[in-house]
């Protein structure tokens, strides 16, 4: 069996979620990315901007992690923060829409949460530092002062996040099939590469 799903986790200002909605558009499958944060606000009846402001509170312990990760594994949400309640909600989200059929998932630890599948492609995508200030300008509207602790700071909320629920280390090369430099490559090319070898 192939591929059939692509996960992407990405540095900020990597163009990522535009990567993962070309492949959807290419190979004409769904993509989700903030979709899930928004899937998981209805389900628990609450505001998008409330699950955002949960996720950027996670904690980064290793105790946390461990945790975390095994009651995840599990599939026990009990005793666990709200927090940690959310991300066993993302998680079930994810593996609902992955049976649903081929897609293209942007974030929310779905490699992991797909982690017992054998169809699933994880690729990570990264590039230079200052193309990724410059995209953070020109097509983030970032203020140029602010770029570079945004970018600081968006880094840091996602490999938290990442971290926090999987025990893993975000940018590390095991945890994925390719590792791909949008800023030389370019999202053409990124979002090509990835539906070719699907």
């Amino acid at each position: 069996m192939g591929y059939q799903i692509v996960a992407i986790e990405r540095e900020y200002a990597t163009g990522g979620q535009d990567i993962g909605a070309r492949v959807g558009e290419m190979l004409e499958i769904p993509c989700y990315g903030r979709d899930i944060l928004q899937m998981a606000a209805r389900e628990w009846n609450t505001e998008a901007a409330y699950i955002e402001h949960l996720e950027e509170n996670f904690t980064n312990s290793l105790l946390y992690s461990i945790g975390m990760a095994a009651r995840a594994a599990a599939g026990q949400g009990d005793g666990l923060s709200e927090e940690g309640r959310l991300f066993l909600t993302e998680n079930q989200i994810v593996k609902r829409l992955a049976l649903e059929g081929p897609c293209v998932f942007v974030g929310r630890c779905a490699g992991w949460a797909l982690r017992r599948r054998t169809d699933v492609l994880n690729v990570f995508i990264y590039g230079d530092w200052d193309c990724r200030i410059r995209r953070a300008i020109e097509e983030y509207g970032i203020p140029e002062r602010e770029a570079e602790s945004a970018l600081k700071r968006f880094d840091k909320r996602r490999a938290g996040f990442y971290e926090a629920n999987t025990a893993r280390k975000w940018r590390d090369r095991q945890h994925y099939h390719m590792m791909l430099d949008s800023s030389k490559l370019g999202v053409e090319t990124c979002a090509r590469m990835i539906g070719q070898f699907l």
